[in-house]
């Protein structure tokens, strides 16, 4: 009998969004909001440092940042009862541990975000991500300046 090793590229025709855990879809999610924010400074600051690109990257990715953005667009009526229940799922499973410099709270918020963005990645809304990201730097410029 020979035994499959399940890897990169193996089940992709079987593939449900809704068997992805939500802190699966959350490290998905941190990823893709980290290179969205990385793309923005580079198009705002092209000439930026690589080091300072780092440090202001750092303070839009962090968990307090990501807590904010959720509770913003929570808050402004943004996001659909659809995508409330997926970050709230995600809110709820996250575990009790903490990013440094973050209460837990912050850090299940965070999480929640972050699975917000890898469900709709996953389930190709990339127009609805866009949308979502235009918010939150809208909204991280009025508090950061």
């Amino acid at each position: 009998m020979k035994i499959q090793k399940k890897g990169y590229g193996s089940g992709v025709d079987d593939f449900k969004v809704e068997d992805v855990p939500s802190l699966s879809l959350a490290f998905l999610g941190d990823a893709i909001y980290a290179v969205h924010i990385r793309t923005r400074l580079l198009k705002a600051h092209p000439r930026m440092k690589p080091e300072e690109l780092h440090r202001e990257a750092n303070l839009w990715v962090s968990a307090g940042a990501q807590s904010r953005a959720l509770l913003h667009l929570r808050k402004a009526s943004l996001l659909t009862d659809e995508e409330w229940d997926i970050a709230k799922r995600a809110r709820n499973k996250s575990s009790a541990t903490r990013a440094k410099n973050a209460s837990i709270k912050e850090y299940r918020n965070a999480s929640g975000l972050e699975a917000l963005i890898g469900y709709l990645d996953l389930t190709g809304n990339h127009g609805r991500i866009e949308t979502l990201m235009q918010e939150i730097i809208k909204e991280g410029r009025v508090h950061n300046d």
